[in-house]
């Protein structure tokens, strides 16, 4: 078994450990007779609409979970740790499948139950953040308009996005509540139930921190805020076992540990029963009792120390990446973004005050801060696509490139600075056809279309030259070779040489892989400025590997500046000895620090 798990941080004394085990051996002993929570006795794992003798995504499957434990599926595989959790709710095919079903206890609900009338999408919820939301149904949609908001839709509030009473969604959604949906429930029942739900909410956004963002545009939110409202969005429909797959991810240092700690009380409450999927670089939490380590298509179950002593154990920062770093940050190089005094405000709002911050050429910033600090506002300033990026005036000024902000149209930054983000990875097209090698050289242009009879763009001037166009398809196989799948996969079946996965669908890769695309998609165009925010979710530890190795190794020059915005110290390539700097956000407030 190869993999790499974290404990989180904090020790417990023995006689707590002691106490846990035993409160833990009670709540087993006096559930013993009941029916499991999950239970898949031996099973293959497949994805629907696989050929026959197709390899399993997992094999020999055998899980059980019993009321009263904590658990967390720890994935070391791409999409392993996320198919197991689809499995639960019918998404992968079981073969054979479970006779009593995945979840035998919500079989022996009582007829007579409120719960027995709901259907299994309702009684257990998956929310998902290594995946896109699916509401756009694959097409490219405006991520920028979280800066803007003009549009009718994007003025939704969070509360409103909670309890649209005007529309009537909540009179749908609070009659599925009930076993006889034909008949009308009386004013003062439903008026009840109205009154719980919003208590219910209440009390949850004010224990993750969101209740001064009710108001607020949820496409406003940062990404970690938006983590957040959808567990609360999840919990509020009362679900009686709650998916959470990769909720650390995006999520600061102040913010992880209000969120464990809620979901160990409701997991102790039963209401609901939380399993997390964790990635093998998170910490596991004190309170997790069991491990589902999902490793190169098995699936190792059981106590957690039991799991944790067969595997290798990181005790706080995985190693760095085997090839050191070729590029030195020079002193007083070109400086490649000049910002003074810039400022950002929505009314009464000031999300940016007076940010000074250079980026020149060779520099490895690390760009820190909690989640709603401005982090991501900040680079969007950069990009071109915040508004205000274009109206700052004296004192205030912002020079990219050694010319004014408003000297450059837009299309033109899109070249120059690489970007890498959750939001342009939700956003990106999967409803057309487009293959990798499409994905990766619509970064020469900026695009989200191939262009061109090749698909290597048609540049600014609408026309490639000879010379352009043979270094733009050098550059993609140049990229290909050093973060393709043949760099990660340990699969020798299934390792495909550079050109086999240029040629593949985007969109039927895995969340991982398609992470690791467009990082090859920033990087191919050489840009002047790489922005890389949260640039390893959804990656599996050898994509990130592969990744931090070619980063370190030329994949960014000594004329390239970059920009890495994690909560995680260990995620930044880069360390003290390669010169990197960290600036920090503190209500919107920066320094270096």
């Amino acid at each position: 078994m190869q993999a790499t798990v974290r404990l989180a941080s904090g020790a417990t004394t023995c006689a707590t450990q002691l106490g846990r085990r035993r409160r833990a051996g009670r709540e087993l002993s006096s559930a013993a007779a009941a029916s499991p929570i999950v239970h898949i006795p031996k099973a293959n794992i497949y994805r629907f609409g696989d050929p026959n003798g197709a390899h399993p995504v997992l094999r020999d499957v055998e899980w059980t979970v019993h009321e009263g434990q904590s658990w967390a599926v720890v994935g070391s595989g791409a999409g392993e740790k996320t198919a197991l959790l689809e499995t639960l709710l019918g998404n992968m095919r079981l073969l054979p499948p479970p006779a009593g079903g995945v979840f035998p206890f919500l079989a022996e609900t009582p007829s007579t139950s409120r719960s027995q009338s709901r259907p299994l999408s309702e009684r257990v919820s998956l929310v998902s953040f290594s995946h896109r939301p699916r509401a756009s149904g694959g097409s490219f949609y405006d991520y920028t308009a979280r800066y803007g908001a003009v549009r009718e839709e994007d003025r939704v509030t969070l509360r409103e996005s909670m309890f649209p009473e005007e529309s009537g969604l909540i009179r749908d959604s609070l009659k599925a509540f009930f076993v006889d949906k034909k008949t009308e429930m009386d004013e003062a029942r439903e008026r009840k139930v109205r009154e719980e739900r919003a208590m219910h909410f209440q009390d949850l956004v004010k224990k993750l921190g969101l209740e001064q963002f009710l108001d607020l545009p949820l496409v406003a939110l940062s990404n970690g805020q938006t983590r957040r409202a959808r567990i609360v969005k999840a919990l509020l429909d009362r679900p009686e076992v709650l998916l959470l797959d990769e909720p650390l991810t995006g999520l600061d240092v102040y913010t992880r540990p209000t969120l464990l700690d809620l979901l160990h009380s409701l997991n102790e409450a039963h209401s609901p029963r939380v399993i997390m999927g964790l990635r093998t670089q998170d910490p596991i939490p004190v309170w997790v009792s069991h491990v589902a380590l999902v490793s190169h298509g098995r699936v190792h179950a059981g106590p957690k120390d039991d799991i944790l002593a067969k595997v290798e154990h990181n005790p706080s920062t995985p190693p760095a990446a085997s090839v050191t770093s070729d590029q030195s940050p020079r002193q007083e190089s070109e400086a490649l973004v000049e910002m003074q005094d810039v400022n950002v405000k929505y009314h009464d709002r000031h999300v940016l005050k007076d940010i000074n911050w250079t980026l020149r050429a060779g520099d490895r910033w690390h760009l820190q801060g909690a989640n709603g600090s401005g982090k991501t506002t900040l680079m969007s300033i950069l990009t071109g696509d915040h508004p205000q990026s274009y109206t700052q005036r004296a004192p205030s000024s912002l020079h990219l490139f050694g010319k004014s902000r408003r000297a450059h149209a837009t299309a033109s930054l899109r070249t120059r600075i690489g970007v890498v983000s959750p939001e342009l990875y939700n956003a990106w097209p999967r409803a057309r056809p487009m293959s990798v090698w499409e994905a990766i050289a619509t970064g020469f242009d900026g695009g989200f279309v191939p262009l061109g009879p090749d698909g290597l763009g048609v540049g600014l001037s609408g026309q490639l030259s000879p010379e352009e166009r043979a270094w733009r398809e050098r550059r993609v196989w140049e990229v290909l070779d050093g973060l393709g799948q043949h760099r990660w996969c340990a699969d020798d079946l299934e390792r495909e040489p550079p050109a086999q996965f240029a040629s593949r669908a985007f969109a039927g890769l895995s969340a991982g892989a398609q992470s690791v695309v467009l990082l090859m998609r920033a990087l191919v165009g050489r840009p002047s400025v790489v922005l890389l925010d949260e640039v390893w979710a959804g990656m599996d530890e050898a994509m990130i590997a592969a990744a931090r190795t070619y980063l370190r190794g030329g994949g960014v020059g000594a004329e390239q500046a970059v920009v890495v915005i994690s909560h995680w110290e260990e995620e930044v390539p880069w360390g003290p000895a390669d010169g990197v700097r960290r600036y920090r956000l503190e209500a919107g407030a920066g320094r270096e620090v």
